[in-house]
């Protein structure tokens, strides 16, 4: 999981090769940066914007 660079979420994280969009109001998940996880969370309507990831509220993250 990494810091995201697009005009919404907090952070990205990469499935199959292809980027996700995370954000969370439940979950701190600066602290889950550079580990391998695996997350639990919706997808949010509306969403991707100009050809960007889809963005997922994040409600729970394991370390694998």
């Amino acid at each position: 999981m990494g810091i995201t660079t697009y005009q919404y979420g907090t952070h990205i994280i990469n499935y199959g090769g292809k980027p996700y969009a995370l954000k969370s109001s439940s979950v701190n998940l600066d602290i889950y940066v550079d580990k391998q996880v695996q997350i639990k969370g919706t997808k949010v309507s509306g969403y991707p914007l100009e050809n960007g990831p889809e963005l997922i509220e994040v409600t729970q993250v394991v370390v694998k």
